[in-house]
């Protein structure tokens, strides 16, 4: 089992930091990790991606690292050397797939239709990011392609929260991506660690 995978069977949910200060982040993945969450995806839109990559890394054992908003070859390659041990992006990129493979890393694409879904799980895909999944249906859409596509191990993320976690696992899904839910963009900027560690208690109790 992959470093990510074993993350995730202690606690399916990859919380997603975007726009964190630098400074703060430390804090925040601590609180989180007090908290419960196994796996943080740092998105390389945050200001110094890589840097707050290596240092929670370094930094934070406990916890599984990776790089999320990947877009290219190039990114995978500063992603792994900084320390992330998963790349997720918002698309299906093979390149991006193919990079990933060749670093020992685990792969997390984005797909929107079975047909994506489908194209992921064939070139080797560990993980399939449904993205966006409230958007795209919900649940109900989770339920509905898995049996078609002979379950592929998903992810939904966008819109995942407190409210609809437990339906989501309850459909299928292998894991959930959480990001406003748990890391709202003022409580990161004020390094609120307090409100960081209630949500990340809120999920964890609506799925458990």
């Amino acid at each position: 089992m992959t470093e990510l995978g074993t993350a995730l069977a202690r606690m399916p949910v990859i919380g997603i930091i975007r726009g964190c200060p630098p400074a703060t982040v430390g804090s925040i993945a601590e609180a989180a990790k007090e908290a419960g969450i196994t796996a943080l995806e740092i998105t390389l839109d945050s200001e110094r991606p890589f840097d707050t990559i290596q240092a929670l890394a370094e930094d934070h054992p406990g916890l599984s690292i990776g790089a999320g908003t990947v877009h290219s070859a190039a990114q995978v390659d500063q992603a792994v050397d900084a320390g992330a041990r998963y790349i997720v992006s918002p698309h299906l990129d093979i390149e991006v797939m193919a990079a990933a493979a060749a670093a020992g890393v685990t792969s997390v694409p984005g797909a929107a239709t079975p047909t994506e879904v489908w194209r992921a799980t064939r070139a080797g895909a560990d993980l399939v990011k449904l993205f966006p999944a409230r958007e795209l249906g919900g649940p109900a859409f989770v339920e509905a392609i898995l049996g078609p596509l002979d379950r592929p191990a998903l992810v939904p993320t966008g819109g995942v929260g407190p409210s609809n976690a437990a339906a989501f696992l309850e459909a299928g899904s292998t894991a959930l991506g959480v990001g406003g839910a748990l890391f709202p963009r003022d409580a990161l900027e004020e390094g609120d660690i307090a409100e960081i560690a209630r949500r990340c208690r809120s999920l964890i109790a609506a799925i458990q």
